[in-house]
């Protein structure tokens, strides 16, 4: 399962680890989860013109995060996707 909570304009996901494992079977290559996080940016239903891949830590954890200037995904929308 998963959470979501608000950090000002930012909102955090906790999304369960067993949710993780089952969905990693279609990318065995990390570069390939890589490639369609850009390419999902880019879609003609997001309309994105900038995507931002960046180096952060997160709770003593090396992380990166994509992030674009698309038109996102309401929240009802990413419950359905994360389902």
């Amino acid at each position: 399962s998963y959470t979501l909570s608000s950090h000002g304009e930012r909102a955090s996901l906790k999304v369960n680890p067993k949710f993780l494992h089952s969905n990693s079977t279609s990318h065995t290559w990390p570069f390939s989860a890589v490639a369609e996080l850009i390419d999902n940016a880019y879609d003609p239903d997001v309309m994105a013109k900038q995507c931002w891949i960046d180096w952060t830590r997160i709770k003593k954890f090396d992380c990166l995060t994509f992030q674009d200037n698309g038109s996102g995904m309401t929240k009802s929308k990413m419950y359905e996707m994360l389902r």
